[in-house]
C-alpha cells in the first residue's frame, strides 16, 4: 500500500474494480489482473510499451530539422559562401521550435519523488 500511496487495501480493490466495470482489466483463472487493452491518455503516444509525451516527440523531431539544417549550413560557413537570410530565419524557427516543446516535455514529465511517511 505504501508504494502506491493508498490509504487501504480496500481502495485499492475499488479502483480494480472500476478498471473491471470501465472493460480495461480482466481478472485470470489464478486472481491476477491483467490489462486488456492500452488506453490512450491526452497529450501522450504509445511507443512500443512506453508512454511518451507529445511534447517531447515534438521536440526531438524539430531537433532532428536543426540538425539537417546545420549540416547545410557548416559548409556553406566553412567555404565561406553566402547563406541566404530566409535559411537563417528557418534556422532561428526551428530553434525556437524545439526549444519550447522539449521545455514543455519537461515541464510536464512526471517527476517521482519518495513520499516520507
Amino acid at each position: 500500500m505504501r508504494g502506491a500511496n493508498l490509504s487501504s487495501p480496500s481502495v485499492a480493490y475499488r479502483n480494480l474494480q472500476r478498471l473491471i466495470d470501465l472493460d480495461l482489466v480482466v481478472k485470470d483463472d489464478y486472481g491476477n489482473y491483467v490489462a486488456k487493452k492500452k488506453v490512450n491518455l491526452k497529450g501522450y503516444v504509445w511507443v512500443g510499451k512506453r508512454l511518451v509525451l507529445r511534447f517531447a516527440i515534438f521536440g526531438l523531431v524539430f531537433l532532428g530539422v536543426l540538425l539537417a539544417e546545420f549540416a547545410v549550413l557548416i559548409p556553406h560557413l566553412l567555404l565561406g559562401s553566402m547563406v541566404e537570410g530566409s535559411f537563417w530565419l528557418l534556422t532561428i524557427v526551428t530553434v525556437v521550435s524545439a526549444a519550447i516543446f522539449l521545455y514543455e516535455g519537461l515541464k510536464y514529465r512526471k517527476k517521482r519523488r519518495p513520499r516520507s511517511n
